[in-house]
């Protein structure tokens, strides 16, 4: 790590450090610096005037030499490492916190370099010196930390960690008559035993392959040694324990080791019968090429599948990637000899475009497509063939036509791989068969590649119409969400064992067809099965419990033990908590602000919010039909493989028979329903499918010019189509058509369709659904109530608990002014009237009369005070420049530049204390921020009040004197991190070239960050000045 001047190099975090640490010692020796390291200052007695002068001369010197040598090890540290360590003021100091950062002597870091250490397994790809060095760098790394290990232990993982050709040298030196082993010892041998081997190190890969390529009907020739010795080389080719060297052709080695491989290579030069790396070759009489591949097969340490490999033995470029050709003819043949002695058919030639890293493209032609190759081959031989030359330098090899550069090869072991990347081929036609993917995609809620292969796995859907899925816009729309939260799962042991509850919505949800806001959903624990119930109100939620525990608990024959919620007061109430210890519940509620301990309801909410928004987006519905969107999602999350019961489906789980998927359509899609009116009318109504009614065979379907929903079973889906393709063809409709199509728009007037509700139960004439429902599955059986035309719709609506009042329901207490305003007694005890007591409070409130403050700055200027006002405004200016709070620069390009503004204030001031005054502040205007641009925390922590009452007592207790003080312009010692540029200040813009602005350099008033930057300077400061912060209020 040194360098030829004998400096160190500097550290940047992610070398050795040990070593690095070891070389800056070193050098600090040699500039003779070792004792500043040194912090002992010894406390002697009083000296005399002779031997202080002495001593302080000495005790400069040694001040120096500590400031040279923390000098010495900021100049060997990045600039990252020294911003963790500039407020260490002493080299010593300074090293103990490079120890801490970087030399970790915990026990996880022991732990790790230990199992490092006893699973050392030399590595075949690289030397048995750098081995060693691996080994010994991890021996070194455990001593630094404390944990040492001895020499015969080191000696004995060494030995075992050994490769496969030293296995006689590891026997030798285990069954040795030898008492002990030392690492130099074992060193020392495996360093012979690797010269034994060749005259240099050699990695320890594993040996080539070969292949040979030829067109049909094309024999590799022996020369005479083929005619001579034709049975016994049949009979050995069929041995596959006996393998022969192709050279000399005895066995126990192959040609590479072959020490007659150089008198074959130079006799093979002339000889047609050579078996050296350029075979040559005949074709037959319908093929007339040869084509012959060297030894790039070579096993490396790099994945050579994805790019090309540049070899000189290869007559043609040659590759397994189909979908790379630009363009191919599968009507030509050939085969491929193997380095086994099989043979790999040619399957078609054609051309493929390189892209290279510059972004030029060149063209190779005449490729061929062989699909048992695991290899792709750029022939040089070819390219030079055409015109080309090319030339090897440093690594490098280049080819090239004249003076360009066409491809560009980097050398990694003994290959060069080229530096470009083919571009996938546009020409190549397939059969293109029918797929069903999306469209059962969008039939069952949008759901994941992942639990639609599952479906295929499990024989639920037909796997030749089910591919890959592409990216579905609507689901980026319906499920895009942010880093979720660890899963917690329950240990339980059957169904109704624990129960998960949560309510969603809002009063900004929009109303359903059934007037609700709110839905409340309950999720068993074993099964993962969900049941919802819509709610118009919060207080329904305790009749909707008691129902749904009833009927759960009569269904499943079992009782509810556990139901865990959140705090909220639909479930924290004095009627729930009493049902619930009548049956025996127990309950699990959250902590405060922690909707997390509350996550399979939550996650559950998310995920049919999530189908939800996506089969909108996808119908183009709108909103008001969230709770039918709603009501489908359930249902298809209820047959949907879930990752918590080990992707099995809930509702298999729940009641033991597989559930049905062959009557489900995509929701929205256009639906005509039959119908029979009369004799001339149509036989059918159009309308979108809105879901699957329970206790019923059918579908409900919305009429679109009708506005109601009916329940049939005579339909037919149009599924390519859905409620915004039907907008869309109404709105590209002309004249009389757009009018007639104008009815089929979902024009829904909430407060006229008092009838158009959503759940299980019909009502009058729209055949909608009652108010209050629940999604249980297709497996649940309900009564139907029937629908009658003078029959009205049911009101389940549940009353509101006596004890349970939401804050809005609650009476409102009478507004009265404070009696601290009534200091010339307009209010008397005998005061009934009201204007009276508001006429009085407002001749309080507006003694000031017409002194009105300036809202900006035109307003100051026209103010009767304007020379005050500029007065103090010309002071705020002059501390803003003596604080270099902006610099002031040319106007950025494509930057987003904030406003700021004036604040002008009358300080009424403090009687006897200090005069009335004016005031003027320039505030940014912080609301232009972007969070995670312009700023990212803004958290300032603030002293409790607590503390302040406890240190006011201690003053009263102690007769001690308080202080208390105010820093003048606070926000402006505050320093930025972030480029914040802003407008020039109003008034004064002659100080401002036309195209200048200012860039922030300290927190502004009314920028995101700027108390969280003045507490982080006045923290720093207070600390650097002795203080300690209080860990009472942190």
């Amino acid at each position: 790590m040194s360098t030829s001047r004998g400096e160190v190099e500097k550290f940047d975090g992610h070398g050795d450090y040990i070593l690095w640490k070891d070389m800056l010692l070193a050098h600090i020796d040699l500039l003779g610096l070792s004792r500043a390291l040194e912090e002992s200052d010894s406390i002697t007695a009083t000296p005399s005037g002779k031997e202080t002068a002495e001593k302080a001369e000495k005790d400069e010197t040694f001040a120096e030499k500590k400031r040279k040598a923390r000098s010495a090890i900021v100049l060997c540290i990045t600039e990252r490492v020294q911003r963790k360590v500039r407020k260490e003021v002493t080299a010593a100091a300074m090293l103990r916190a490079l120890d801490r950062l970087y030399l970790a002597k915990a026990l996880p870091n022991r732990i790790y370099l230990k199992q490092k250490l006893y699973g050392f397994k030399m590595s075949e790809s690289s030397t048995i010196e750098k081995n060693i060095d691996d080994f010994l760098q991890l021996v070194d790394e455990l001593e630094n930390v404390g944990a040492t290990v001895s020499d015969e232990d080191q000696a004995i993982l060494l030995l075992m960690s050994l490769p496969r050709q030293f296995d006689h040298l590891r026997d030798t030196l285990r069954y040795s008559n030898r008492a002990t082993l030392t690492l130099d010892e074992v060193v020392a041998a495996v360093n012979s035993k690797e010269l034994d081997f060749g005259s240099s190190p050699k990695s320890s890969k594993s040996q080539a392959e070969g292949l040979c390529v030829r067109e049909k009907g094309e024999q590799r020739g022996r020369g005479e040694r083929k005619e001579k010795h034709s049975k016994q080389q049949r009979s050995r080719s069929k041995s596959k324990n006996r393998k022969a060297c192709w050279i000399c052709e005895e066995e126990g080695h192959f040609k590479n080791n072959c020490p007659n491989r150089n008198k074959s290579q130079s006799k093979s030069k002339d000889s047609s019968s050579s078996r050296g790396e350029a075979a040559m070759v005949t074709a037959n009489k319908n093929d007339s090429t040869g084509l012959y591949v060297s030894e790039a097969l070579h096993s490396t340490d790099i994945s050579l599948e994805n790019v090309w490999v540049m070899d000189t033995g290869c007559s043609y470029h040659m590759t397994y990637k189909k979908e790379w050709f630009e363009d191919l003819k599968e009507d030509v043949g050939g085969s491929v000899r193997m380095g086994n002695k099989t043979t790999s058919k040619v399957k078609g030639i054609g051309n493929v475009r390189i892209r290279n890293e510059d972004g030029s493209t060149v063209l190779l032609t005449h490729v061929r497509y062989i699909p048992e190759m695991d290899r792709n081959l750029l022939s040089i031989g070819t390219m030079e063939e055409h015109g080309c030359s090319f030339e090897s330098k440093e690594g490098i090899l280049q080819i090239k036509d004249g003076n360009r550069t066409l491809l560009t090869g980097k050398r990694h072991d003994k290959l060069y791989i080229l530096q470009g990347k083919p571009e996938n081929g546009h020409s190549c036609v397939t059969e293109k068969r029918p797929d069903e993917t999306v469209l059962w995609h969008m039939r069952l809620g949008h759901m994941s590649q992942k639990n639609m292969d599952l479906l295929v796995k499990k024989g639920l859907l037909d796997r030749k119409k089910i591919s890959t899925l592409e990216m579905c816009e609507d689901c980026v729309y319906g499920k895009a969400k942010r880093v979720s939260f660890a899963a917690d799962t329950q240990d339980t042991k059957d169904k109704l064992d624990y129960i998960h509850s949560d309510l969603w919505g809002a009063p900004s949800v929009p109303l359903s067809l059934g007037k609700c806001q709110y839905f409340i959903s309950f999720i068993d624990d074993y099964t993962r099965k969900t049941w919802v119930y819509f709610l118009k109100h919060k207080d329904e939620a305790y009749g909707t419990f008691v129902e749904w525990s009833i009927m759960i608990e009569n269904q499943a024959e079992r009782k509810i033990k556990i139901l865990r919620t959140d705090n909220g007061l639909e479930f924290c109430n004095l009627q729930f908590n009493n049902f619930c210890k009548e049956k025996g519940i127990v309950r699990h509620r959250t902590c405060a602000y922690t909707s997390q301990q509350n996550g399979v309801a939550e996650r559950m909410n998310r995920t049919i919010m999530e189908k939800v928004r996506s089969m909108l987006s996808d119908s183009g519905l709108p909103k008001t039909f969230w709770a039918e969107a709603t009501n489908i999602a359930v249902t298809l999350i209820n047959k949907t493989p879930s990752s918590a019961i080990n992707f099995e489906i809930p509702d298999r789980k729940w009641s033991g028979r597989a559930p049905v998927y062959s009557y489900l359509r995509r929701f929205g899609c256009v639906a005509f329903v039959h119908s029979d009116e009369g004799k001339l009318t149509p036989r059918a109504k159009k309308g979108v499918l809105m879901g699957y009614p329970e206790g019923v065979k059918g579908y409900r379907v919305w009429l679109l010019e009708e506005k109601k929903c009916t329940i049939s079973r005579n339909i037919i889906f149009q599924e390519n189509a859905v409620y915004k393709d039907v907008l869309k063809k109404g709105k590209e409709a002309s004249g009389d058509q757009s009018e007639e199509s104008g009815s089929l728009l979902l024009d829904i007037d909430l407060e006229e369709t008092e009838d158009m509700t959503l759940g299980g139960d019909l009502s009058e004439e729209t055949g909608s659904l009652g108010d209050l429902s629940t999604t249980q599955g297709s497996e649940t059986a309900q009564d139907t109530q029937q629908s009658g035309d003078d029959q009205d719709a049911v009101d389940l609506e549940t009353e509101s608990p006596q004890s349970y009042l939401l804050a809005r329901d609650r009476e409102r207490r009478e507004v009265r002014a404070t009696r601290r305003y009534d200091i010339e007694g307009y209010f008397g005890e005998d005061c009934d009237d009201e204007g009276d007591y508001f006429y009085a409070e407002c001749l309080i409130t507006t003694v000031d009369g017409d002194a009105l403050e300036p809202a900006n700055f035109r307003e100051a200027m026209s103010d009767e005070d304007w020379l005050l006002w500029k007065e103090v405004a010309d002071e705020e200016m002059k501390s803003l420049l003596k604080n270099f709070t902006w610099t002031i620069v040319t106007r950025p390009k494509g930057q987003r530049v904030i406003s700021c503004r004036w604040i002008f204030r009358r300080k009424p001031g403090i009687l006897g204390v200090e005069m009335p005054r004016h005031k003027a502040r320039l505030v940014a205007k912080g609301y232009a921020q972007r969070e995670g641009i312009d700023y990212t925390d803004i958290y300032a922590p603030v002293v409790r009040h607590v503390s302040i009452r406890i240190l006011l007592a201690i003053v009263i207790e102690e007769d001690l004197e308080f202080e208390q003080l105010d820093v003048k312009t606070a926000f402006l010692h505050g320093e930025l991190d972030e480029k914040i540029y802003m407008e020039p200040p109003e008034g004064f813009e002659d100080q401002f070239e036309p195209d200048q602005v200012c860039l922030l350099n300290k927190s502004l008033y009314g920028l995101k960050q700027s108390p969280r930057k003045w507490n982080q300077k006045f923290d720093s400061f207070m600390i650097e000045i002795g203080f300690e912060k209080s860990l009472r209020d942190s």
